[in-house]
Parts: structure tokens; C-alpha cells; sequence
């Protein structure tokens, strides 16, 4: 796990070095371990590696500060975060072995075992044990086509000093964050936004739009469109690539999408498809346990994290892991609390704990902490975000770190992948679509026991969506434009883009069906959010967070093979549910009460409020986009009335977010 960057004048202008080593020494806290840079010439076709301050001496690189040569118009920066093959030999920015291409990746490529067998095969020669030299052979050997063989989580950019071309990729499913901007004839690419923008580089530039539509309605930014909170810096969407040249349009090209199934193969037999599943996320595990430093688990004591636990526990057993590489007992870390509520979920942490005799670890997040760290993190998180578990999350990665973990696996995407959010009303919908009245019977009965929700709404909400995608989003608009506007919002500014907000509809409105609805989670509405968070957070504290139910192999056997048994009976993941029957304690398997990773968020925004009375004062930084009085009689009324813990949440983390970028600004 790294972080990168790089930035190519396509008209020849010089590469400015100071603000080259800004950029990169942004990006510190994703690799503390190494630095690295490359200047190119591209009319020349020369490449020269540079050494930073905190460089490995034993590489014998020139200092960045001893580079000349005008015709640099290229270059790349980079942070370590050595995770395999700890020698120098893992430093980069890396060269093929006849240097015609040069590479800085950050992520990891969990078969990169097996690919390098096959490419020595093929006559490649290796002089690391690192995954970064399989990249650079792969795309040797099969350009962007390599994409398609790796498995693991990527972002990536290579210079092709032969073709001068410059080649950006980013994984599947958007596990790892990759940026850029393009300003003229400049394009400038990173790991976080924070690397593109400052002083050094773009100005603060709030999109306008972007931060209507999260402050009226909460949405977030697109990830398919690549759009950010900041004017002139773009996502590169998930499962995209872009190829760049000195005179090319700058067009991300998606290379990967999650493929539905036709529904008219004859699906193999239930327990022949359970056992498949079982295999599969076993070897998932297996696979991202790889790694030179300690590995660790979060768990929060859902059924998610706790299989993990459970599944690294069975590995122990059956294959025999270097202590090494776990410890004698598998380390967990979790986030609870002294006071009761659904979100403190310590009993049920600790009845996985009794079953795997794993070394539990756990954090007390509090409002003390938060009110201290909210600065931090809104830093780190680059943008806005939507609730207090991203904190609880960050107090998670904190211990981690304390305890000498670098790498942790955790559960996130089985949510989106399995039904997990409890998406009924599009399951029903397709019964009703199919005509299957006994069964459509038969799971409202069950759906209502396990969940508790009411018949009625389960049918009106799936009638709603047995109509065509366009009503849905025509709905939307017109619910929209009548809405009354939000009054914590200026007038004048909500003015300007409430018209613009219905027009961009929610992807949501297109997915009708189940596997439509959990594609778009997977690859736009719900998950690249959360994978940004979790990015951030842990590599707030330099930890690598890797996520198995992310294996593209899972992914896309459930969605081909296996749609029919993500809800069965009223139970949503029932597929998974059945597949850890033997290593997954039954208590936590069979769960129906579903609870996210939560917080004492109410408590904790009115404390936080009454210990950031001028948090809303005349003259913050969002009285550009709110109205303040307004927003300080909100603040009361929810403190004495209660009301939309969320949205106040949101008008919290933005105010935050403008005035720590303000503070930028202004050092």
C-alpha cells in the first residue's frame, strides 16, 4: 500500500520539483517506509530515479534536490508502505528490465504467486519478490489486457517511455483511490485529493452542485461520472483506465463492470452452489492472509467480520499459516463502548472470540476524542462525509497501529454483494415481475417475522418498483421541485442549483430488479463511498485495509450462479449464512437484527455541538452556502425536539471540511 503521484506537462514546461516534493510528502502517511521519484524526458525518451531525504541510502539514487535538465516534463513521486518483499528491491518508482517501462502502484495483487509463474513461462526474469515487477511483466507481456488477470485491488499509472504513453488503471471495484486533474496542457494524477490541490498545485474550489445536492438531499458525488466536492479534479471511476498521450482527449474507458445473469441457464443444484461458495470465500482469505508483515482482522461482530475471523481461525487449523504472519493467535480490533445501545455489539464480539480463541482488541471512542480528532480526520478524509461511524472506524485503524498491525482484513461489500441492506422491496418486485404469487406469499409472511416490517409498505414499496425506470426518475424529479427547500440552505444559493439537483437523478431510480439495484451498489450508489472512507482512515494511520468479499472470483460466481439465494426465507445473505454452517458460531450466523457499524451518534452531535458553540458563528466559512441564523435555531430546536440526526451530521462535516481546507488556504 502506497501512495503516488505524478504529473506530465504535455506542451514540455519543466516539472517544477518544489512543488513535486509537496505533492508527494502530502501523501507521507500512506508510506512511511520509503521515497521515491522519476524525471522523464519524453522527447528524449530518458528516465532518471531520484532519491527524497527519507530515500533507503542503499539504493545509491542522486537526491531530487541535485536534478537538472529543462526537459523534464514528466514526473513521478512516491510513498512506501512495505508490505512485501520488505529490501530495497520493492522501492519505486520501478523500472521493467529493459527499462522501457516505469511504474508507481499502490494496492496489492493478491495472485501475484501464480502470475509471475506463468510469466517466467513466458521467458520474464524477476529480481524481487515484490507484486510491483508481476505488473510491470504483465503489462509487458499483455498491454492493457492484464487488467483482466490480476486479482486484488489497484491504482496504478506506467510510462511507456518508447511509445510515450501513460497508462492509469484502477481496480474493479474501486478499492483504491486514483485522481487526477487536468488543467491546459497539464495532467496531474494521486492517491487523495489533497495531493492535487493546495498551494503547490489547483486552488480550493468547492463544486457547487456536488455540495447542493449533499447538503438538500445527502447525496455524494458520483464514482461512474468521477465527480469529487472539488472543482477540476476527477475520480477515475472504478473498473476504468486511462490512456494518455501528448496530444490525446483525456477519456476514461471502463474496462470491467459486473456482468448480470441471463436467467436462462438452469442454475446448478442449492447444495452443489453452497459449496462452491464456501471454497471460494475461504480461498478469498486465503489469498489476501499473504503479505511480510502482521495481518490483522477488525470485527465488529456482525456476521461480515466475524466470518472472516472465523475463516483465518479454520486456516490456522487446516493450513498450518506462519506465526509469523498472524501470531499464535489471530489479533482482532474492534470499536465498543461503556454505555448500552444497539450499536454496541461487544456480546456478540465476544462469543466470536470464545469461538476462535482470537486476541481481541478493543477501542472506547468518545466524544472527548472526537471533538479532538475531527479536524484530523476531516483532513484525511479529503471530503465530507455522512455519519459518526467513519470515526468509530478511525479509532479501529488507531489501535491497529498501536499494536504493530500493518495490514487488516475487513468485511466490507458483503452488504452490496449479498443483499445485507435488506432490499426487499426489489426482491419482492420480482417476484411480482415473475408471477410467482405463493412464493411472493410466503416470503412477505417470513420477511415480516424476521425484520419486523409491515406487509402493506413491503407490497407498495415493490409495486413502486415493478414500474419502468423512466416513471421512477420522473417520480423523483417531480417529488424533488415540489419539495419545499431545505431552510438551513441560503436561499440565494439553493436558488442557483435546486433546478440542476432533479435533472441529475439518482442511479438508484434506474435498478429495478435486485441484481440491477446490488450492481449499482457494488460499482456507484454505495460501496466506492464507504471503500473511500475506509481507504482514508486507515491510511490516516500508514495500515493497509483489505476487504475478501471483494475477490472479483465471489463477486461475480454470485451474481452468475448463485442471485436466486442471496434472500431466502426472510433472511437476506442466506447463502452465505448457510455456506459458514460449521465455522461460523450459529448465534452470529442466524442474526436478524441487522445493525450497521453505529455509533452513539445522537449523544454524541449534542455534545459536540454545546462544546463547538461557534461552530455556525456569523463569518465560518459556510455562510457561503448556509444560512446561519437558520441553521443555529435548527441546532436548537433538534437539541431540545430532536429531529434528523443525519442531516445535522452533514451540516457538521461540511462546516468542518470548509474551515480545515480554509485553514490551508490561509498557512
Amino acid at each position: 500500500m502506497c501512495g503516488i503521484y505524478g504529473i506530465w506537462h504535455r506542451n514540455g514546461r519543466p516539472v517544477d520539483l518544489t512543488a513535486l516534493q509537496t505533492a508527494t510528502s502530502r501523501l507521507r502517511h500512506r508510506g512511511p517506509d520509503d521515497e521515491g521519484y522519476l524525471l522523464a524526458n519524453p522527447l528524449q525518451r530518458t528516465c532518471v530515479p531520484y532519491a527524497g531525504e527519507e530515500t533507503d541510502r542503499r539504493l545509491a539514487l542522486p537526491l531530487l534536490a541535485q536534478a537538472h535538465g529543462e526537459g523534464n516534463s514528466l514526473a513521478f513521486g512516491f510513498r512506501r508502505l512495505a508490505i512485501l518483499d520488505l529490501s530495497p528491491a520493492g522501492h519505486q518508482p520501478m523500472a521493467s528490465a529493459d527499462e522501457r517501462f516505469w511504474i508507481v502502484f499502490n494496492g496489492e495483487i493478491y495472485n501475484y504467486i501464480e502470475l509471475r509463474e506463468e510469466l517466467q513461462y513466458l521467458g520474464h526474469r524477476f529480481r524481487s519478490g515484490s507484486d510491483t515487477e508481476v505488473i510491470l511483466a504483465a503489462y509487458a507481456q499483455w498491454g492493457a489486457a492484464c487488467l483482466g488477470r490480476l486479482n486484488g485491488m489497484w491504482a496504478f499509472a506506467i510510462w511507456d517511455r518508447e511509445r510515450r504513453t501513460l497508462f492509469l488503471a484502477r481496480d474493479r471495484f474501486g478499492i483504491k483511490p486514483l485522481y487526477y486533474a487536468v488543467t491546459g496542457q497539464t495532467v496531474a494524477f494521486a492517491s487523495e485529493i489533497k495531493a492535487l490541490v493546495g498551494p503547490h498545485a489547483l486552488p480550493f474550489d468547492p463544486d457547487p452542485l456536488v455540495v447542493y445536492q449533499f447538503l438538500a438531499d445527502g447525496r455524494l458525488p458520483s464514482p461512474q461520472r468521477g465527480a469529487t466536492f472539488f472543482v477540476g479534479v476527477r475520480a477515475l471511476p472504478p473498473g476504468h483506465c486511462l490512456h494518455i498521450e501528448a496530444d490525446s482527449a483525456i477519456t476514461p474507458q471502463r474496462y470491467y463492470n459486473v456482468v448480470l445473469p441471463d436467467n436462462h441457464n438452469q442454475p446448478p443444484a442449492t447444495n452443489d452452489i453452497i459449496a462452491a461458495y464456501r471454497d471460494l470465500f475461504i480461498d478469498s482469505v486465503r489469498l489476501e492472509l499473504r503479505s511480510d508483515v502482521a495481518v490483522g482482522t477488525c470485527l465488529s461482530g456482525g456476521i461480515d467480520s466475524s466470518s472472516i475471523v472465523c475463516v483465518v481461525n479454520h486456516l490456522m487449523r487446516q493450513d498450518g499459516l506462519s506465526a509469523a504472519q498472524i501470531g499464535e493467535r489471530q489479533k482482532t480490533f474492534s470499536a465498543v463502548y461503556e454505555s448500552d445501545g444497539r450499536y454496541n455489539e461487544r456480546r456478540q464480539i465476544e462469543r466470536v472470540l470464545r469461538a476462535t480463541a482470537a486476541d481481541g482488541h478493543f477501542v472506547f471512542p468518545t466524544v472527548e476524542r472526537l471533538n479532538a480528532d475531527l479536524e484530523r480526520l476531516a483532513w484525511y478524509q479529503d471530503e465530507p462525509f455522512q455519519s459518526t461511524s467513519i470515526f468509530a472506524q478511525w479509532c479501529v485503524m488507531g489501535l491497529a497501529r498501536e499494536r504493530g498491525v500493518t495490514v487488516l482484513l475487513d468485511g466490507q461489500g458483503a452488504d452490496e454483494l449479498l443483499a445485507g441492506y435488506r432490499p426487499y422491496d426489489r426482491y419482492l418486485s420480482d417476484l411480482l415481475r415473475q408471477v410467482r404469487g405463493a412464493t411472493l406469499a410466503r416470503e412477505l409472511v417470513l420477511i415480516n417475522a424476521r425484520s419486523g416490517q409491515s406487509v402493506l409498505p413491503l407490497v407498495r414499496n415493490a409495486l413502486i418498483f415493478t414500474l419502468p425506470a423512466p416513471a421512477i426518475a420522473l417520480a423523483y424529479a417531480g417529488r424533488q421541485m415540489l419539495r419545499a427547500s431545505s431552510p438551513v440552505i441560503r436561499a440565494d444559493f439553493a436558488a442557483a442549483y435546486r433546478r440542476a439537483a432533479p435533472a441529475n437523478s439518482p442511479s438508484w431510480c434506474e435498478q429495478t430488479s435486485l441484481d440491477r439495484h446490488l450492481r449499482d451498489a457494488i460499482m456507484e450508489s454505495s460501496l466506492p463511498h464507504l471503500l473511500r472512507y475506509e481507504d482514508r482512515n486507515s491510511m490516516a494511520f500508514s495500515i493497509e485495509s483489505r476487504v475478501p468479499f471483494l475477490d472479483h472470483r465471489l463477486v461475480e460466481f454470485v451474481f452468475q450462479h448463485a442471485p436466486h439465494l442471496r434472500i431466502r426465507d426472510g433472511w437476506t445473505k442466506w447463502l452465505h449464512r448457510q455456506a459458514m454452517d460449521g465455522l461460523l458460531p450459529d448465534a452470529i450466523a442466524w442474526r436478524s437484527d441487522k445493525v450497521g457499524f453505529e455509533t452513539p451518534e445522537v449523544a454524541w452531535q449534542r455534545d459536540l455541538l454545546a462544546a463547538r458553540p461557534d461552530l455556525f458563528a456569523d463569518g465560518a466559512p459556510c455562510g457561503e452556502y448556509l444560512d446561519l441564523p437558520a441553521v443555529r435555531r435548527a441546532v436548537r430546536q433538534w437539541c431540545t425536539d430532536g429531529g434528523d440526526t443525519r442531516q445535522l451530521w452533514r451540516l457538521i462535516s461540511f462546516a468542518v471540511w470548509l474551515q480545515v481546507w480554509d485553514d490551508q488556504k490561509r498557512s
